[in-house]
């Protein structure tokens, strides 16, 4: 299951990877149509905001699968196993209601995008389909949250390099 959850989450790493050569050359051709040809790239700036957006929220469950987000463990490491363990699950619990919140928010917003009609201003584009594909993005966080929580419930630890 754990598996599962982690071929997901690295699934959307690939998109974000894809989304940020897109930005990449994006950009390039943006700013050599600018420098060399006065001709910029109308709607850079909507784009780049949208992908940008959806290539941090890609990027959240597999930065979590290798521990790669930022953890303070001054204490951590001082304490001893059982004070350890329930820290973890204390962090993972809410961390599950986080995400979870955070999932439903984004999708809720992407709906209420789509029935107002919101669109970007120079481009025209719908912005409820970013909404509903970032709330994705915070789906695979949460799974890859799950799977800490089956990893830890197998009595091993969550934040040192056992969990690699």
């Amino acid at each position: 299951m754990r598996q599962l959850m982690k071929r997901f989450t690295a699934f959307l790493n690939i998109l974000s990877s894809t989304l940020m050569i897109v930005l990449m050359l994006m950009t390039v051709t943006d700013v050599v149509l600018r420098k060399w040809f006065g001709l910029p790239f109308s709607g850079s700036y909507e784009l780049t905001m949208i992908m940008l957006s959806l290539i941090v929220l890609f990027g959240f469950g597999y930065a979590n699968d290798f521990k790669e987000h930022v953890v303070i463990d001054l204490f951590y490491e001082k304490f001893p196993y059982g004070m350890k363990k329930f820290c973890s699950v204390l962090i993972i619990v809410l961390s599950l209601v986080m995400t979870a919140v955070l999932t439903f928010v984004v999708f809720r917003q992407g709906i209420r995008l789509m029935d107002s009609g919101a669109i970007t201003f120079s481009l025209r584009i719908p912005l409820w389909p970013f909404a509903m594909i970032g709330s994705v993005g915070f789906f695979g966080y949460f799974l890859s949250i799950v799977g800490d929580c089956l990893f830890i419930l197998k009595d091993r630890k969550v934040f040192g390099n056992e969990s690699r």
